[in-house]
């Protein structure tokens, strides 16, 4: 079941950031997206099993964070999180952007599959656990076919 994060979900999805992410958002960071974006978990036997944060901005939307706890991973809930989240925006954007790492190929596909195209690389802009830093892949979908035609 795919719904709106509720104060009750927090801590749950805290624990799934901790475990995917080297810079993990902190706890009140994810109590704050509940008021401030569109925050949806994806449940399995009534337990939290990943998140999606989206930013909607006039006719726009920003995918600010999305994971899946690395033991469901693999099994599709990502693609039908980040659909059913996106299907749930109330601003209709015309589009929606994203970044990814440039090594998360996973998540990559992931975006691939759900329309989104790589329109630019935003060097050294994640920071890794060892000192280095990694390109971010910037990424946008197009919500309409007017739009969806400037990337043919």
């Amino acid at each position: 079941m795919i719904r709106l994060m509720q104060d009750a979900d927090v801590q749950q999805v805290y624990d799934i950031e901790r475990r995917v992410q080297s810079h993990p958002w902190t706890l009140k960071q994810f109590q704050e997206s509940i008021a401030a974006y569109q925050s949806t978990v994806i449940e399995r036997q009534g337990k939290v099993v990943g998140f999606c944060i989206l930013q909607p901005v006039l006719d726009e939307a920003n995918l600010l964070l999305m994971a899946i706890d690395p033991s469901q991973q693999g099994k599709g809930l990502g693609f039908q999180l980040l659909d059913e989240s996106m299907a749930l925006l109330k601003n209709n954007p015309i589009q929606i952007f994203l970044e990814v790492r440039e090594g998360n190929q996973p998540a990559i596909r992931l975006y691939e599959k759900a329309d989104f195209h790589q329109i630019d690389l935003r060097k050294n802009y994640y920071p890794n656990a060892d000192g280095t830093r990694e390109h971010a892949i910037i990424m946008v979908k197009a919500c309409s076919d007017d739009f969806a035609a400037l990337f043919k």
